[in-house]
């Protein structure tokens, strides 16, 4: 006969807990038409896209930060990608690729001038950007 004891009993609850951690800090999966047509919906979410990249431009800030911008397509809906760092591998226009990363409906990036519907991927310095080619 098994009876529960409290070490028993702790070790059950803090697996379960664990368990509802990770599921609360899960990506959602979107559609690229999902997030234009519903961007109130995902804003300041973390999003799995997948889509085809267009115009993907690596770059260096005037502070000599590196980062890329690209669109991510699927028939005729984009969204805007922009990702901080380099990358091991970049993607080529046509390129199949899944992003994760936190979708903003509007980034405001100076008084002047904002991105709409944008997932920054690899947020913070350091970071690895999630980002997957899946092929063309």
């Amino acid at each position: 006969m098994h009876y529960w004891n409290s070490k028993n009993m702790k070790r059950t609850l803090s697996l379960i807990l664990a368990g509802l951690v990770v599921v609360a800090f899960a990506a959602d999966a979107a559609k690229i038409s999902d997030l234009v047509k519903k961007p109130e919906s995902f804003d300041k979410k973390t999003v799995k896209v997948t889509g085809k990249v267009d115009k993907f431009k690596a770059k260096t800030s005037k502070a000599g930060n590196d980062y890329y911008v690209f669109d991510l397509t699927d028939g005729k809906e984009k969204i805007s990608i922009y990702g901080r760092g380099k990358l091991d591998k970049a993607p080529k226009d046509g390129d199949k690729v899944e992003v994760e990363g936190k979708f903003e409906k509007e980034h405001k990036i100076n008084e002047d001038y904002s991105v709409k519907n944008q997932v920054t991927v690899g947020g913070k310095k350091g970071e690895a950007p999630k980002l997957k080619i899946l092929g063309k």
